[in-house]
């Protein structure tokens, strides 16, 4: 029987809106319960053993990046193949055939550098390495599966996987370590919660298909140059991580105790600008992989981003003292004119974010190296110059975000006036190319022989004429 979630793409017919309405508060619970996760963990475990957990989890962090992008890799190929149930089938049997191969060898990775993560960090054991290895080998099935939903747009059920890995993580945490187990417990739940996610996913993803294939039957199925895309989009992904964060570290660097502390409560509220609208770019990708009119899909999605952040920079500026008190408390007033600069920071990389994607859907890495351009930019200015204040520093990071911002809607721009040039090629162009690839499929189809290397060699054909065509109508 084959699973639901391989039928047509459950939005196409909707409204985005109404995606968005129901899959906002959802993602908004399961950060909040990763909130509650770290809240609860640092009261049970102590300021020593909550410091062994943060690296641990940070490190767990710096794992998922390629998760990540994974996830909108095999979201976009997903979306490219919504009108042929088989492909979809075959893709999503030899990524999962990959991705759990992928996890085994993380987490025997990381379980052989458990003596060295050890005695760095100073666990006292290697048991905690041995979870946090534990706690990594889900982490590319959790993407694949989460993609998936994502390709053939299944927000609700993609918004409850994440919750139920929140859940699940809370849960487990808190009565492991109730019981005695200390850190290696904490880090325990995080295997958990992502091992429930992953079994809840598959009850929807079942791709079903044949099994006794080999190794090289599963590698022909993968869309050729997945991973190629999945390495150019780690790379952005991470890129814009390190942005993120990097200001954080330097006003640390450079700053006094007090003065790095104003703002690091600053770089907060940059955060929940960054974070908050998320669910936009979540539920839009697929829409921007086989949208004919992604202009406006992007300009729609850039407008909701764009208000919710003039919202909280408007709410910043309003009241900053109010807002830096009732946040952070009353040692913290003094980073309450700088709050309006960290909301529109946060504001800024979140649309940077949008536009990534945007390129990502379109297998167009450029923005990557404007990313790193402007970590090097923001690092060397702050560095040389910029550094003596709190407001100093976060403008540096505010002006670097605003012109790598402005530069990727200036290649999203020029690539769109490509795809339009390409719309206004001889009538019927796309429509012919569309014919004789789909022709090709089913001649492939039709000539389809009983034996194992015929379907084989015939499915590859078939495969790599969807991929030939998706390329060609995402540029």
């Amino acid at each position: 029987m084959q699973s639901h979630a391989l039928d047509a793409p459950a939005a196409r017919a909707g409204s985005l809106l109404r995606a968005g309405i129901l899959v906002a508060p959802l993602m908004a619970l399961g950060n909040g319960l990763n909130y509650v996760y770290n809240i609860v963990m640092a009261r049970l475990l102590g300021p020593a053993g909550y410091g062994a957990l943060g690296a641990l989890l940070a490190l767990a962090l710096i794992a998922s990046v390629p998760g990540l992008a994974l996830q909108v890799v095999v979201a976009r190929h997903t979306a490219l193949r919504a009108g042929d149930r088989r492909a979809v089938a075959e893709l999503w049997s030899a990524t999962l055939a990959g991705v759990v191969l992928a996890g085994l060898a993380l987490g025997l990775l990381v379980a052989a550098a458990s003596p060295l993560l050890a005695g760095y960090l100073r666990l006292g054991s290697i048991a905690p390495a041995l979870w946090l290895a534990a706690s990594v080998a889900p982490l590319p099935a959790l993407a694949a599966v989460q993609g998936m939903l994502q390709g053939r747009e299944r927000f609700a059920l993609l918004a409850v996987v994440l919750v139920a890995a929140a859940a699940g993580k809370l849960a487990a945490g808190v009565a492991l370590v109730a019981l005695g187990t200390g850190v290696d417990g904490a880090i325990a739940a995080v295997a958990v919660g992502s091992l429930a996610a992953v079994l809840l996913a598959l009850v929807w993803v079942r791709p079903g298909g044949r099994s006794g294939r080999t190794a090289r039957d599963w590698a022909r199925l993968l869309p050729r140059g997945l991973g190629r895309e999945v390495a150019a989009a780690t790379g952005g992904i991470l890129g814009l991580f390190v942005l993120a964060n990097v200001d954080v570290l330097l006003a640390r660097h450079h700053l006094g105790a007090a003065a790095s502390g104003l703002y690091a409560a600053g770089a907060v509220v940059a955060k929940i600008a960054y974070w908050a609208p998320q669910f936009v770019v979540l539920i839009v990708f697929p829409r921007m992989v086989t949208s004919s009119d992604r202009r406006r899909l992007l300009a729609r999605s850039a407008g909701c981003m764009a208000a919710f952040g003039a919202l909280l920079v408007a709410a910043a500026a309003a009241a900053p003292h109010l807002a830096a008190g009732v946040a952070f408390g009353q040692s913290y007033l003094a980073v309450g004119p700088t709050l309006p600069l960290f909301a529109a920071l946060g504001t800024c990389l979140a649309l940077v974010q949008l536009v990534l994607f945007s390129g990502i859907a379109s297998a167009d890495a450029r923005l990557t190296i404007l990313l790193v351009a402007a970590v090097g930019t923001e690092v060397a200015t702050v560095s040389a110059v910029l550094h003596r204040s709190v407001t100093e520093i976060v403008t540096v990071a505010l002006a670097v975000a605003a012109t790598l911002l402005a530069g990727g809607w200036l290649l999203e721009r020029r690539r769109d006036g490509s795809e339009v040039a390409r719309s206004r090629a001889p009538a019927g162009f796309r429509e012919v190319a569309r014919s004789r690839a789909l022709a090709g499929l089913r001649s492939d189809e039709g000539a389809a022989g009983d034996g194992r290397s015929d379907e084989g060699s015939q499915r590859t054909k078939r495969r790599r004429a969807t991929d030939r065509l998706g390329k060609r109508e995402a540029r």
